[in-house]
Protein backbone atom coordinates (compact mmCIF):
# COMPACT_ATOMS: atom_id res chain seq x y z
CA UNK A 1 0.00 0.00 0.00
CA UNK A 2 3.11 2.51 -0.34
CA UNK A 3 1.43 3.73 -3.39
CA UNK A 4 -1.77 4.44 -2.05
CA UNK A 5 0.50 6.43 1.21
CA UNK A 6 2.10 7.96 -1.41
CA UNK A 7 -0.86 9.33 -3.06
CA UNK A 8 -2.79 10.32 0.21
CA UNK A 9 0.37 12.82 1.32
CA UNK A 10 0.73 14.02 -2.10
CA UNK A 11 -2.27 14.44 -3.32
CA UNK A 12 -4.05 18.45 -2.83
CA UNK A 13 -6.04 19.20 0.16
CA UNK A 14 -9.93 17.51 -1.01
CA UNK A 15 -12.10 20.44 -1.61
CA UNK A 16 -14.53 18.81 1.27
CA UNK A 17 -11.71 19.28 3.83
CA UNK A 18 -11.14 23.03 2.74
CA UNK A 19 -14.85 23.17 3.37
CA UNK A 20 -14.73 21.92 6.75
CA UNK A 21 -12.19 23.98 7.78
CA UNK A 22 -13.85 27.07 6.64
CA UNK A 23 -17.31 26.20 8.02
CA UNK A 24 -15.27 25.75 11.59
CA UNK A 25 -13.12 29.27 11.09
CA UNK A 26 -17.11 30.15 10.59
CA UNK A 27 -18.07 28.64 13.49
CA UNK A 28 -15.32 30.35 15.63
CA UNK A 29 -16.29 33.68 13.97
CA UNK A 30 -19.73 33.46 15.46
CA UNK A 31 -18.50 32.21 19.17
CA UNK A 32 -16.73 35.78 19.53
CA UNK A 33 -20.00 37.91 18.97
CA UNK A 34 -20.54 39.99 21.99
CA UNK A 35 -22.96 42.41 22.65
CA UNK A 36 -21.42 44.92 24.64
CA UNK A 37 -17.64 45.76 25.34
CA UNK A 38 -16.85 47.10 29.05
CA UNK A 39 -13.82 49.41 29.45
CA UNK A 40 -11.93 50.67 32.27
CA UNK A 41 -10.75 54.40 31.58
CA UNK A 42 -8.94 57.19 33.00
CA UNK A 43 -8.23 60.50 32.25
CA UNK A 44 -5.95 63.41 33.76
CA UNK A 45 -7.24 66.84 35.18
CA UNK A 46 -7.25 68.39 31.30
CA UNK A 47 -9.85 65.49 30.94
CA UNK A 48 -7.03 63.55 28.12
CA UNK A 49 -7.46 59.89 28.39
CA UNK A 50 -4.08 58.35 29.62
CA UNK A 51 -4.93 54.85 30.37
CA UNK A 52 -7.86 52.45 29.42
CA UNK A 53 -8.49 48.93 30.36
CA UNK A 54 -10.80 46.26 28.90
CA UNK A 55 -12.31 44.70 30.80
CA UNK A 56 -14.40 42.23 28.61
CA UNK A 57 -14.14 43.38 24.56
CA UNK A 58 -14.96 42.60 20.95
CA UNK A 59 -12.83 40.96 19.05
CA UNK A 60 -14.69 42.67 15.87
CA UNK A 61 -17.84 44.55 15.54
CA UNK A 62 -21.06 42.47 15.24
CA UNK A 63 -21.56 43.63 11.72
CA UNK A 64 -17.72 43.09 10.68
CA UNK A 65 -18.19 38.99 12.63
CA UNK A 66 -21.22 38.73 10.07
CA UNK A 67 -19.81 40.02 7.10
CA UNK A 68 -16.83 37.35 7.30
CA UNK A 69 -19.18 34.76 8.17
CA UNK A 70 -21.23 35.02 4.85
CA UNK A 71 -18.42 35.52 2.61
CA UNK A 72 -17.13 32.02 4.56
CA UNK A 73 -21.15 30.83 3.47
CA UNK A 74 -20.64 32.14 0.00
CA UNK A 75 -17.50 30.23 -0.77
CA UNK A 76 -17.91 26.79 0.86
CA UNK A 77 -21.38 26.62 -1.33
CA UNK A 78 -19.42 27.61 -4.36
CA UNK A 79 -16.90 24.83 -3.63
CA UNK A 80 -19.52 22.55 -2.60
CA UNK A 81 -21.18 22.66 -5.94
CA UNK A 82 -18.22 22.70 -7.87
CA UNK A 83 -17.14 19.21 -6.17
CA UNK A 84 -20.43 17.96 -7.46
CA UNK A 85 -20.30 18.53 -10.43
CA UNK A 86 -16.62 17.27 -10.75
CA UNK A 87 -17.82 14.06 -8.46
CA UNK A 88 -19.43 12.70 -11.17
CA UNK A 89 -16.74 12.91 -14.25
CA UNK A 90 -13.77 13.26 -12.25
CA UNK A 91 -12.04 10.13 -11.57
CA UNK A 92 -9.22 9.22 -8.92
CA UNK A 93 -6.68 6.45 -9.06
CA UNK A 94 -7.82 3.49 -6.64
CA UNK A 95 -5.40 0.73 -5.97
CA UNK A 96 -5.57 -2.08 -3.25
CA UNK A 97 -3.89 -5.51 -3.54
CA UNK A 98 -3.53 -5.71 -7.05
CA UNK A 99 -6.58 -4.09 -7.61
CA UNK A 100 -6.57 -0.92 -10.29
CA UNK A 101 -9.72 1.23 -11.11
CA UNK A 102 -10.54 5.03 -11.62
CA UNK A 103 -13.32 5.87 -10.17
CA UNK A 104 -15.36 8.96 -9.30
CA UNK A 105 -16.24 10.29 -6.39
CA UNK A 106 -19.71 9.12 -5.87
CA UNK A 107 -18.23 5.39 -6.91
CA UNK A 108 -15.27 5.34 -4.00
CA UNK A 109 -17.91 6.79 -1.28
CA UNK A 110 -20.07 3.55 -2.07
CA UNK A 111 -16.71 1.62 -1.12
CA UNK A 112 -16.19 3.70 1.70
CA UNK A 113 -19.59 3.13 2.88
CA UNK A 114 -18.54 -0.30 3.70
CA UNK A 115 -15.27 0.14 5.46
CA UNK A 116 -17.07 0.78 8.79
CA UNK A 117 -18.57 -2.70 8.49
CA UNK A 118 -15.45 -4.35 7.67
CA UNK A 119 -13.63 -2.70 10.56
CA UNK A 120 -16.47 -4.30 12.76
CA UNK A 121 -16.22 -7.66 11.32
CA UNK A 122 -12.29 -7.41 11.92
CA UNK A 123 -12.41 -6.42 15.37
CA UNK A 124 -15.69 -9.23 16.05
CA UNK A 125 -13.47 -11.87 14.48
CA UNK A 126 -12.75 -14.37 17.40
CA UNK A 127 -9.19 -15.30 18.70
CA UNK A 128 -8.05 -18.61 19.05
CA UNK A 129 -6.80 -19.46 22.73
CA UNK A 130 -3.57 -20.05 23.25
CA UNK A 131 -4.06 -21.84 26.36
CA UNK A 132 -6.60 -24.44 24.84
CA UNK A 133 -5.48 -27.73 24.64
CA UNK A 134 -7.32 -29.85 22.12
CA UNK A 135 -7.47 -33.42 22.83
CA UNK A 136 -9.45 -34.40 19.70
CA UNK A 137 -11.09 -32.63 16.36
CA UNK A 138 -15.05 -31.58 15.57
CA UNK A 139 -15.68 -30.80 12.27
CA UNK A 140 -11.85 -30.39 11.34
CA UNK A 141 -11.81 -27.75 14.84
CA UNK A 142 -9.53 -28.59 16.94
CA UNK A 143 -11.59 -29.44 20.43
CA UNK A 144 -11.35 -30.73 23.86
CA UNK A 145 -13.83 -33.74 25.00
CA UNK A 146 -13.72 -34.35 28.53
CA UNK A 147 -14.12 -38.13 29.55
CA UNK A 148 -17.87 -39.87 29.45
CA UNK A 149 -20.06 -39.37 32.27
CA UNK A 150 -22.24 -42.64 33.06
CA UNK A 151 -26.08 -41.54 34.29
CA UNK A 152 -27.32 -44.72 35.73
CA UNK A 153 -30.73 -45.80 37.13
CA UNK A 154 -30.85 -48.30 39.86
CA UNK A 155 -33.10 -51.46 39.38
CA UNK A 156 -34.11 -54.30 41.08
CA UNK A 157 -34.95 -57.77 40.68
CA UNK A 158 -36.61 -61.18 42.89
CA UNK A 159 -33.80 -63.96 42.38
CA UNK A 160 -35.07 -67.41 43.38
CA UNK A 161 -32.99 -69.57 45.94
CA UNK A 162 -33.59 -72.75 47.90
CA UNK A 163 -33.44 -72.97 51.49
CA UNK A 164 -31.23 -75.30 53.09
CA UNK A 165 -32.56 -78.31 54.52
CA UNK A 166 -35.60 -77.56 52.67
CA UNK A 167 -37.51 -77.69 49.35
CA UNK A 168 -39.15 -74.40 49.88
CA UNK A 169 -38.34 -72.21 47.17
CA UNK A 170 -37.70 -68.29 48.32
CA UNK A 171 -36.47 -65.20 46.87
CA UNK A 172 -34.54 -62.32 47.17
CA UNK A 173 -34.83 -58.73 46.07
CA UNK A 174 -31.04 -58.01 44.08
CA UNK A 175 -30.31 -54.35 43.07
CA UNK A 176 -28.11 -53.68 40.45
CA UNK A 177 -27.49 -50.35 37.79
CA UNK A 178 -28.10 -50.06 34.55
CA UNK A 179 -26.74 -47.53 32.41
CA UNK A 180 -29.27 -45.25 30.74
CA UNK A 181 -26.81 -42.97 28.73
CA UNK A 182 -23.22 -40.83 29.11
CA UNK A 183 -22.71 -37.55 28.65
CA UNK A 184 -19.60 -35.32 27.84
CA UNK A 185 -18.43 -32.09 27.40
CA UNK A 186 -16.80 -30.74 23.90
CA UNK A 187 -15.25 -27.61 23.96
CA UNK A 188 -14.30 -25.94 19.99
CA UNK A 189 -12.24 -23.97 19.23
CA UNK A 190 -13.62 -21.32 16.60
CA UNK A 191 -10.91 -18.74 16.88
CA UNK A 192 -8.51 -17.38 14.56
CA UNK A 193 -4.39 -16.79 14.57
CA UNK A 194 -4.02 -14.12 16.34
CA UNK A 195 -1.37 -12.78 12.96
CA UNK A 196 -4.57 -13.81 10.48
CA UNK A 197 -6.92 -11.20 12.83
CA UNK A 198 -4.19 -8.53 12.65
CA UNK A 199 -4.12 -8.95 9.20
CA UNK A 200 -7.20 -8.57 8.73
CA UNK A 201 -7.31 -5.22 10.26
CA UNK A 202 -4.51 -4.25 8.51
CA UNK A 203 -6.28 -4.42 5.47
CA UNK A 204 -9.34 -2.76 6.58
CA UNK A 205 -6.96 0.51 6.99
CA UNK A 206 -5.38 0.08 4.07
CA UNK A 207 -8.34 0.27 2.07
CA UNK A 208 -9.54 3.30 3.40
CA UNK A 209 -6.24 5.11 2.49
CA UNK A 210 -6.49 3.52 -0.78
CA UNK A 211 -10.45 4.81 -1.25
CA UNK A 212 -9.30 8.00 0.43
CA UNK A 213 -6.56 8.70 -1.37
CA UNK A 214 -8.34 8.09 -4.90
CA UNK A 215 -11.13 10.68 -3.54
CA UNK A 216 -7.90 12.97 -3.01
CA UNK A 217 -6.92 12.11 -6.35
CA UNK A 218 -10.03 13.05 -7.61
CA UNK A 219 -10.80 15.88 -5.99
CA UNK A 220 -7.28 17.33 -6.56
CA UNK A 221 -8.32 17.99 -10.32
CA UNK A 222 -9.78 20.85 -11.50
CA UNK A 223 -14.00 21.58 -11.11
CA UNK A 224 -16.18 23.54 -13.32
CA UNK A 225 -18.19 25.95 -11.28
CA UNK A 226 -21.69 25.62 -10.28
CA UNK A 227 -23.29 29.31 -12.09
CA UNK A 228 -27.09 28.30 -10.59
CA UNK A 229 -25.84 27.76 -7.01
CA UNK A 230 -23.58 30.55 -7.44
CA UNK A 231 -26.32 32.73 -8.16
CA UNK A 232 -28.94 31.18 -5.70
CA UNK A 233 -26.12 31.28 -2.25
CA UNK A 234 -25.21 35.29 -3.53
CA UNK A 235 -28.79 35.81 -3.56
CA UNK A 236 -29.50 34.32 0.03
CA UNK A 237 -26.46 35.97 1.51
CA UNK A 238 -27.53 39.29 -0.14
CA UNK A 239 -30.51 38.79 1.86
CA UNK A 240 -28.78 38.40 5.45
CA UNK A 241 -26.64 41.12 4.73
CA UNK A 242 -30.15 44.12 3.92
CA UNK A 243 -31.16 42.69 7.37
CA UNK A 244 -28.05 43.07 9.31
CA UNK A 245 -28.01 46.35 7.87
CA UNK A 246 -31.54 47.04 8.60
Amino acid sequence: MANSNERATGAVQSTFTKQRRELEKANSLIKTLRAQEKRNQRYDVDGQLVQEERETYLVDAPEAIADQVLKIVVEVVRQHGARQRANGSNTGHFEFCGIEAELTVPQLRALLDVVGTLAMLAERLPVENKRFVPNSTVDGRPAFCSPFTEVKERRSRFVPYEEKDSTRVRTYEEFFDVVLYKTREVVIDYGFPLKRVEAIKSLVADLQTAIQAAIDDANSKSAAADPVLNKVIEGVVKVFENAIKG
